[in-house]
């Protein structure tokens, strides 16, 4: 599976609590899929605060289907978001160095 990158900036408008609640419940289905790598706000002046979710899916239409499912976008609680692939650098690909 490809991991993608979704960034929340710009927020639009106060956060109530039931906004708040179904955002988490969203990243709890996404957990109970066994999909969700990770996830958690971003704090930057620049963002206006925002947020950041990573996923794992079959290409990015399916990603960009589970996100557009997220509250704070359906809801508009963020203006802007991007989704981005990820190509994962660790140890057992040797940092994307290759044979080196």
């Amino acid at each position: 599976m490809i991991k993608y990158v979704l960034i929340l900036k710009n927020r639009k408008k106060s956060l109530t609590e039931d906004l708040l609640n179904g955002h988490v419940e969203h990243l709890k289905n996404l957990d109970n899929a066994g999909i969700l790598v990770l996830c958690g706000p971003l704090k930057d002046i620049e963002f206006n605060d925002g947020g950041m979710v990573i996923i794992e899916a079959n290409d990015k239409k399916e990603a960009e289907n589970y996100f557009l499912k997220d509250p704070f976008i359906s809801e508009e609680y963020f203006g802007d978001y991007s989704i981005y692939e990820l190509t994962e650098a660790n140890k057992a690909n040797n940092w994307l160095m290759g044979d080196k």
